[in-house]
């Protein structure tokens, strides 16, 4: 039994060498059609790569820079974002996204957010949510030892281990109401991108129904709701309407 435990584990782990050595030679071969300028086939293998569960801010990056060297000005804002998703202060996936962005046909101009919500959004986005779990776990530790060090460890430190213990569970309490918000926010709302070049947005989920406005690519919009094969959008400038599910490229 214990000799085919052993065999399964080693069998497992082959599998899973195989499998990334499969996805690096994939992305290589990606990156090299991109360089002789082959874009179509570069974002074949890229999204073949995300269809098998692959995800990083390179893969991303790349994909969305075949996608706006090929045009498709939506499924390169698309990327974009879903590499931000993952590295939020990626500084190359930031520009890039504000250069795709400057050219979108429907670009709404909000009015600048009162200092202190500018300030909490940038603060929320300091940190992908994977990464804000791991800050806080680690500062959790940190607390718990400094805690257990100046119980267990009596002199003229103690009191000094004990107010470094406090503070970081205050930073550990703070951070985690943070990190609540940012997900129930990520888990309240889904969004897209719009990957037509131009999109029908009607009153109801139904060609027949009253068109309400035209909707072009690389657009982000919310969904609220949905009827296969439509979903109900909502844009920043709080416009809404039925726009064909397969427009949209859900992030």
């Amino acid at each position: 039994m214990k000799r085919f435990s052993l065999l399964l584990l080693l069998f497992l782990f082959s599998t899973k060498v195989e499998a990334g050595t499969y996805a690096d030679s994939l992305f290589l071969e990606a990156n090299q059609l991109y360089s002789n300028q082959y874009y179509g086939e570069a974002v074949s293998l890229y999204d073949q790569l995300i269809n098998r569960g692959y995800s990083h801010t390179n893969l991303y990056y790349n994909l969305g820079n075949a996608y706006y060297q090929l045009g498709e000005l939506g499924n390169a804002i698309w990327a974009y974002e879903k590499g931000l998703e993952l590295r939020p202060q990626d500084d190359d996936l930031q520009f890039n996204l504000k250069v795709a962005n400057a050219r979108i046909v429907d670009r709404v101009r909000i009015p600048e957010p009162f200092f202190l919500i500018k300030w909490y959004g940038a603060l929320k986005r300091i940190f992908s949510p994977s990464q804000w779990l791991f800050s806080i776990s680690l500062l959790l530790l940190a607390s718990a030892t400094f805690s257990a060090v100046g119980r267990g460890w009596k002199n003229r430190f103690s009191r000094m281990f004990q107010l470094v213990s406090s503070g970081g569970l205050t930073v550990v309490i703070t951070f985690s109401l943070l990190f609540a918000d940012i997900y129930f926010d990520l888990s309240d709302r889904e969004s897209g991108v719009v990957v037509v070049r131009e999109g029908r947005v009607y009153a109801a989920p139904s060609q027949s129904s009253n068109l309400l406005f035209m909707i072009h690519e690389g657009t982000k919009a919310d969904v609220s709701s949905r009827q296969y094969p439509w979903v109900e959008i909502e844009l920043i400038d709080g416009n809404k309407g039925w726009l064909s599910a397969d427009q949209l490229r859900l992030l």
